[in-house]
């Protein structure tokens, strides 16, 4: 992934420089048995489990590797050099952190023994930079020591960092240092798709990087973590904005658009992920052919791109339940194309039918490498695709930007004129059916002068403003930001309510907080997302709140 440093040439850094509503067909068709009644289970049904202990102390092994290639790499910032190969590769590995699936071993290990001798380069570099400026070099001591770098000695050294880890750090600080490394690992998922849109320079890459430098040291006060936290909120809020606008720019402005959910007849291949570059290059390469392709899950965002209406093979979107992934890919009969920012556990049960654009597989995959999709369409070929058209619902996607802004303007005089004196946004990410119970008496329990703005809500009450959209956060930013133009957010009560948790959530808390929301509300989320520890941690430390039963 790296070049040697050396070899490449160093320059002065002065002159380098589903949207899916909730259709009444589709909602009957989920209630009748597909996933609502077992959302509280942390495995079986939405694809999360708990982790390999080997995988963990591997990620820790790859995580305590980055660390020091990024410190390195820093202090040779320090010294006005730049190395774009070196700092895109530590962005990418850190956007490998929160891929759920259980990884490959032998691949991981081979991962691991390569990232290592690119450490020493980059190390080496920076010494041979401090000699050649006759300064004294500062040396990150390293606590992991490889006799035989295989896989058991690998594990065994993440298991002791882990072990020294927890005996330095006290709670509250290892608490910080995990949502500092959630908060970068999401941005950096969000910079490797936004490399892909621009050539431009980046100033954020290098902030992510400061930021993930102050993990190598175990003396930083509580309030400067905080403070740090606080701060790089800005950073990753103009990294979401900024690929939202990127994208826009590359694939038309999102759009109200029908989207078939079922199956036609025939060959089929089902891509699951949050990569629509990815999406797209698979459809390049199999529009000679008459293989149907269908989105699944958050992908189905794609639909309300105008460009992607032009792929005649993308016929629209596949997905029996909102919460069982593992009983979507069971089911589908085709191929499955695991894209980047995949962020489910799966099940042997379809494993050695799935493939991925991931740096590295997982057990049973087929990594898909260069663009080259050809393993990939001969399996949709071979396999025994749909022998007839099925149609479950047709739903809407995106959303009419131009009405909804309209709309704040009217929230906007309504709140200078005092008839709304509370408002309450609930959405953010996506629909979800745990906190159904509690929207529902929330609905019958607004007062006159409480305003909702929803995505979960579909009243025909005048005080809640529901419109259709899936994976809004974009959107709901943009009603916040232009809010915030006129209202003041310091003295007037705003409520956030986020329905569901992903590998996102925590990045939009402080997003929020950012944007200067004080009533922010995350919803029950799996272990293995946000634990119930963090959780506490996060009202405590930092007050945000968390749905419970009575919405009064």
């Amino acid at each position: 992934m790296f070049n040697n440093p050396e070899n490449e040439k160093y320059n002065d850094k002065s002159t380098e420089r589903y949207a899916l509503s909730s259709d009444t067909d589709f909602d009957k068709f989920l209630d009748d048995g597909y996933g609502r009644a077992n959302t509280y289970n942390d495995c079986a049904v939405d694809g999360y489990c708990s982790v390999d202990p080997i995988i963990y102390s591997l990620m820790e092994v790859l995580l305590y590797e980055l660390k020091q290639i990024t410190y390195y790499y820093i202090k040779m910032q320090e010294l006005g050099y730049e190395n774009k190969k070196v700092k895109s590769g530590i962005i990418n590995y850190l956007s490998l952190i929160l891929v759920g699936y259980e990884f490959n071993r032998k691949e991981f290990e081979t991962l691991l023994n390569n990232l290592n001798k690119e450490k020493e380069v980059v190390k080496d570099t920076y010494i041979l930079l401090c000699e050649k400026k006759n300064l004294d070099c500062q040396i990150l001591k390293s606590g992991i020591k490889f006799k035989h770098f295989d896989l058991m000695s690998i594990v065994n050294q993440g298991e002791k960092q882990v072990i020294q880890r927890n005996k330095i750090l006290k709670a509250a600080t290892k608490n910080l240092y995990e949502i500092i490394l959630n908060l970068i690992k999401s941005a950096s998922i969000r910079l490797v798709e936004l490399k892909y849109y621009t050539e431009d320079y980046l100033p954020e890459e290098d902030a992510i990087l400061k930021l993930f430098n102050n993990l190598n040291f175990s003396t930083a006060s509580e309030e400067k973590l905080v403070r740090k936290i606080n701060e790089f909120a800005l950073i990753n809020y103009k990294i979401h904005m900024k690929l939202h606008r990127f994208k826009e720019e590359y694939y038309g402005n999102i759009m109200l658009n029908d989207v078939q959910i079922g199956v036609s007849e025939g060959k089929s291949i089902l891509v699951s992920g949050q990569n629509l570059k990815d999406l797209e290059n698979l459809l390049e390469a199999v529009k000679d052919t008459d293989i149907n392709v269908y989105t699944h899950n958050g992908l189905i965002v794609a639909h309300a791109y105008p460009k992607f209406r032009n792929f005649k093979n993308l016929k629209g979107h596949f997905q029996m339940s909102l919460d069982s992934v593992q009983f979507d890919f069971a089911s589908f009969k085709g191929p499955v194309l695991i894209i980047r920012n995949f962020q489910y556990m799966l099940d042997k049960l379809y494993r050695g039918r799935l493939f991925t654009t991931n740096i590295i597989a997982g057990k049973g995959m087929t990594r898909i490498e260069n663009r080259d999709f050809k393993p990939l369409i001969n399996a949709a070929q071979d396999s025994k695709g749909f022998e007839h058209s099925h149609k479950i619902a047709t739903v809407k996607v995106g959303y009419d930007e131009k009405y909804i802004m309209q709309k704040a303007d009217e929230i906007i005089e309504k709140i200078k004129n005092k008839a709304i004196k509370h408002l309450i946004i609930v959405g953010l990410l996506n629909h979800s059916p745990v906190h159904s119970v509690f929207f529902k008496r929330m609905e019958e329990n607004l007062n006159d002068d409480d305003f909702v703005v929803s995505t979960m809500i579909p009243s025909k009450k005048d005080n809640i403003l529901y419109f259709e959209s899936f994976f809004n956060s974009s959107l709901i930013y943009k009603i916040l930001s232009h809010l915030k133009e006129s209202v003041n957010f310091d003295a007037f009560p705003i409520s956030v309510y986020i329905t569901t948790c992903n590998q996102h959530t925590i990045s939009h808390i402080f997003n929020l907080k950012y944007l200067g929301v004080k009533n922010i509300y995350l919803p029950v989320c799996t272990s293995s997302v946000v634990t119930p520890n963090m959780i506490k941690f996060l009202k405590d430390k930092f007050g945000f709140k968390q749905t419970g039963i009575n919405p009064e």
